[in-house]
């Protein structure tokens, strides 16, 4: 652990002392034969020497584009659009930081079409942006051989905890995208396809922290966005990664994309399929006082392994009907089989810590996890200065069936039976079907404003059948286990309807907007002979508001602030009764009682040189969606679930700098310190819970002999506290990664070195009313991956459609099922 912060503080503060050094800024503008202002044009920075590439560019609405951060040297650029020649200049000089105006760059159409061209930008791993950060995932080399899950993990203000739950600077409850779709998944559900996704197929991970109006209010801590690699070139084109990672157990995730465009028709297709095989040793200690004393005390241990196949296939089509209309289409499908296995023994000890007796029990689950999602969309643009409306209407379905047996045996402390062993048998299927829609409309108006308005509608349906059955032994027989089986419909609909408006003067930039949102929602929980029929139904309205002010001091200082209330609704999983379970002492349950919870988000911003980004931000939010314990000191049995039982004030301020240290070093640098303070209820017993903490990561990438990148990677987080109960201690890991351009730039292959030192290990302290409990999780993340990528292309570049979704928040709520 004190290497790891040790690396992470060296190497952070070193690259922050290089900061000062003075560097030239590019600029200029762009224009066709006619001498109209050409916008979405690709400027490129090249050395004069070897054309390599140094910074990327596309110019604005008016033509113009700015290259900053210019190191002296000599040029030249590279100009480019769909439809024009490519211009080149004559070289040119940057010396002692000055600033340069390049003339007007003027492009000629061309009818020539590149033949057999592919194409590779070095592009930065993190590039800070007004609305959002963007993380490259292939400008790190670590990456190759990773799933989506770990590329999340090492990116800027993400934390994953023990269970998968994804955390933005602190803060659980944030929506995950795919391509702008809403994946309508959360729990152990997201936490499964993430880590059956390879890295491969991901092209950019977007960050947004305050979205507007035009979003979902769902996510209290904001949105991620997933976006995968498209290729967008006429002709075929596509690219194929073939992994294969060892750690303990062997590991292989692979992909294959590929796209055609040819007229009006642009089709797009992905496919993949991974193996992966983890292991997990968990230790577990509980306490049991009586009047202070300790009584008992319960030392577990379980070593569990997972083997998961993950297959998908994801087709999708764009039709332009004429100039101003396209249509898209898309199906996604998902099948992953898996098999979690769980052999535990836990020892009972007296007072004195001699043992009196011990449980030993092995728990499977199997199961298959299927997903199945249709997408329709349009574009018509209505005239020539921007005003347009598009529309989407989502069909999915997922279904969940997974078997469990656990079979524990409890012994004295000679070894002999103490009784007969509790046989317990479950079916836990689960169905969920979704259907979304909405429209949108967007209209210039005149002094640079714009305004947007749209209507939203969903539908959820979810179908919970859990059949439990237990061995009676006396009887001979396997009897139905009525006091864990259950029956849970739910039933939900939202309909929501925003406005939003936004103005750029000068050097300010203003937008409010303000969302409203429906809910009604029914449960429904069936009885059998020991249990009555329970049903709850809830309605509500909310209003979600949005403000943002924008200055320009000049142009390497930006400043921002921004207010937003949000809404976490409860995931599907947490509102249905079922249990999970470790063994007959440990289990994990639903509660059906959940309410939303609601938050207040301020951010104050600034932005130096386009490279330093400092945040301050305030959150207060009421009726936390808390995971806690439960514990009956007379049987020993321990379980979690989530209950609405505080409210949190939150204050943090982050600091992130991402650039360009050298020609050949890049580096990115991410710290977060938060106040996050705790108030209310929990077992009955007052909670007041207040604890500072530090995250911090570091990755840098290093270029030499023109075909060869190198990297090194870490992050380290202090003592925290989630959810106010379980205080989380300190923990950081160091990696490495290499790559090796091949093929003339058409293939990579890359090695990635995860944890060598082996310290990435989770640890849990829960000492809160009767609950003493100390958990600590080691997994299979010392491994070392080799990945191969060959890329084909024969085509130009051509714009796609850019994918939307009525999904923005139903498919993040699917609960785990595992």
């Amino acid at each position: 652990m004190r290497l790891t912060f040790t690396l992470f503080l060296f190497t952070s503060l070193f690259t922050i002392s290089s900061f000062g050094q003075t560097k030239g800024t590019i600029t200029g503008v762009v224009k066709d034969e006619s001498g109209k202002l050409l916008p979405s044009v690709t400027v490129s920075l090249l050395k004069a020497k070897d054309s390599a590439l140094v910074k990327v560019g596309v110019s604005d609405q008016e033509g113009a584009f700015e290259l900053i951060n210019i190191s002296d040297g000599k040029y030249f650029i590279s100009a480019s659009s769909v439809g024009f020649a490519k211009l080149l200049t004559h070289p040119f000089e940057i010396a002692e930081g000055k600033n340069i105006k390049v003339p007007v760059l003027t492009l000629h159409n061309s009818a020539t079409a590149m033949a057999d061209v592919t194409v590779q930008t070095k592009r930065p791993l993190v590039e800070n942006k007004i609305d959002k950060m963007v993380v490259n995932v292939d400008a790190s080399p670590s990456n190759a051989g990773a799933t989506a899950m770990e590329v999340l993990e090492k990116s800027p203000g993400i934390t994953v905890d023990r269970d998968g739950n994804i955390s933005l600077k602190g803060k659980q409850g944030i929506i995950v995208l795919m391509d702008g779709k809403q994946t309508y998944l959360s729990g152990q559900d997201l936490a499964n396809l993430l880590r059956n996704m390879p890295a491969s197929q991901l092209d950019q991970i977007e960050i947004m922290t305050q979205p507007s109006a035009k979003f979902d209010a769902q996510g209290k801590s904001g949105i991620i966005n997933l976006r995968t690699k498209k290729n967008t070139q006429t002709g075929f084109n596509g690219s194929v990664s073939v992994s294969y990672v060892q750690g303990r157990y062997p590991k292989s995730p692979n992909s294959f994309n590929f796209n055609f465009k040819k007229g009006k028709v642009n089709l797009f297709s992905s496919v993949s399929y991974s193996y992966w095989t983890n292991f997990n040793d968990q230790n577990l200690t509980r306490k049991f006082r009586k009047n202070g004393i300790v009584e008992s005390v319960f030392d577990q241990k379980a070593d569990q392994v997972s083997i998961s196949r993950n297959y998908s296939a994801r087709i999708g089509l764009d039709y332009t009907i004429d100039k101003n209309t396209t249509i898209g289409f898309l199906v996604n499908a998902i099948t992953s089989p898996s098999r979690w296995e769980n052999n535990g023994r836990a020892n009972m000890l007296n007072g004195n810590g001699r043992l009196d007796s011990f449980n030993t029990a092995k728990t499977i689950n199997n199961g298959t996890w299927q997903n199945l999602g249709t997408s329709v969309n349009f574009r018509r643009v209505l005239n020539n200065n921007g005003r347009e409306i598009t529309g989407d209407l989502d069909m999915l379905q997922y279904k969940t069936n997974s078997r469990q047996t656990s079979d524990n045996f409890n012994y004295f402390a000679d070894e002999n039976l103490i009784r007969s062993p509790f046989l317990l048998r479950g079916n836990v299927p689960a169905d969920i079907a979704i259907y979304s829609s909405k429209i949108d409309y967007a209209h210039p108006l005149a002094n640079h404003a714009k305004l947007e308005a749209g209507v939203k509608t969903s539908f959820v349906s979810t179908d919970n059948d859990a059949q439990y059955t237990f061995y009676d032994h006396a009887a001979s027989k396997w009897v139905t286990d009525n006091g864990r089986s259950n029956h849970f419909l739910y039933k939900e609909n939202i309909n929501a309807a925003y406005l939003n408006y936004s103005r750029q003067m000068k050097k300010w930039g203003i937008q409010t907007g303000l969302r409203i949102e429906n809910t009604v929602s029914k449960g429904s929980q069936f009885g059998n002979v020991t249990k009555k029929d329970t049903s709850f139904t809830k309605n509500y309205t909310q209003l979600f508001p949005t403000a943002y002010v924008s200055y320009a001091l000049d142009e390497n200082n930006q400043f921002g602030l921004s207010y937003g209330r949000r809404v976490e609704r409860p995931n599907y999983q947490d509102m249905n009764p079922f249990q999970y379970f470790l063994d007959q002492y440990t289990y994990r349950q639903g509660n059906p009682n959940l309410t939303p919870q609601f938050s207040h988000n301020i951010e104050l911003s600034h932005n130096f040189h386009k490279a330093l980004n400092t945040t301050l931000n305030y959150t207060y939010t009421s009726d936390i969606l808390n995971d806690i314990l439960k514990q009956n000191d007379d049987t020993k049995v321990t379980y979690q679930t989530k209950e609405n039982v505080a409210k949190r004030r939150t204050i943090g301020l982050a600091v992130s700098y991402n650039a360009s240290v050298t020609k050949w070093w890049t580096t990115s640098i991410y710290m977060n310190v938060n106040n996050n303070h705790y108030q209310g209820f929990v077992n009955n017993l007052p909670l007041d819970v207040n604890l500072t903490s530090f995250v911090g990561s570091s990755s840098h990438v290093f270029r030499f002999a023109k075909t060869w990148t190198a990297e090194v990677n870490g992050f380290y987080r202090t003592s925290a506290q989630e959810t106010g109960l379980f205080l989380l201690r300190p923990m950081g890991v160091v990696s490495f990664g290499f790559g090796k351009q091949l093929l003339k730039n058409k293939a990579n292959l890359k090695l990635s070195v995860n944890d060598p030192f082996y310290i990435q290990k989770a640890k849990v302290i829960i000492d809160y009313g009767n609950i003493d409990a100390l958990v600590t999780n080691r997994n299979d993340s010392r491994r070392v991956g080799l990945t191969f990528t060959y890329r084909f292309s024969k085509g130009v570049n051509v714009q796609q459609l850019k994918k939307t979704s009525s999904a923005q928040e139903e498919q993040n709520r699917v609960g785990g099922s595992n």
